[in-house]
């Protein structure tokens, strides 16, 4: 086999591994779940985790990192395309919700904070959330410049995104594909929802 080989199987054991892990952190909790439960749930042997992860911090982290690079991937690739304000931000709200939906239990450990984490992990994922703040502040500026052709201070804009984050991110409390459809169905609903609002208020003083 082949060290690209290697490397590919290893990472996709690494995968399983986070896919079931957070599934049973997010049921038991961190504090509730131990090292022989996660064992159990990925059948390995704790040996064979330790190939992996040192500890369960380490495991934390490497949940936090996964989804917060994969989000940050995702959105840097809406820079790249040709799109309009509009666009650009829906399909960040759609990759966003798509996502989470997708990796639900991920969602409940990626939004519980980092306070189990040593300062370097901390720092790590801390930067990457920036990163991925910093990104859909410019996404949610650049829509609304277009909308208003108001120069918003940052303040706005940041208070801006994080009432879509709010809208975004609280779906692992009620959403069930069940009751609530699609992920896109959610993701246009938050889209619509959040567009008709934000310039409101600009919105009505140009009519006046």
């Amino acid at each position: 086999m082949s060290d690209q080989a290697v490397i590919n199987k290893r990472l996709s054991g690494l995968d399983e591994i986070l896919d079931k892990s957070a599934q049973l952190m997010a049921h038991l909790g961190y504090h509730g779940t131990s090292m022989r439960d996660l064992a159990q749930v990925t059948g390995r042997s704790l040996s064979g985790l330790y190939h992996y992860f040192s500890n369960k911090e380490e495991l934390l982290f490497l949940i936090n990192q996964r989804g917060f690079t994969s989000l940050l991937d995702m959105s840097n690739r809406l820079l790249i395309d040709d799109l309009r304000p509009e666009q650009r931000l829906s399909k960040l709200i759609s990759n966003h919700v798509t996502y989470f939906i997708d990796h639900l239990s991920e969602m409940r450990i990626m939004t519980s904070g980092t306070m189990e984490m040593n300062e370097q992990r901390s720092q790590i994922l801390w930067k990457l959330k920036q990163e991925y703040t910093q990104l859909a502040q410019n996404i949610v500026g650049e829509y609304m410049r277009s909308q208003t052709d108001v120069d918003y201070p940052d303040d706005v804009i940041s208070r801006k995104t994080y009432l879509l984050y709010g809208m975004m991110n609280w779906i692992f409390g009620w959403y069930s594909a069940t009751d609530h459809g699609t992920a896109q169905e959610v993701a246009d609903d938050i889209f619509h929802t959040f567009t008709k609002g934000c310039c409101a208020e600009e919105n009505r003083k140009k009519s006046l």
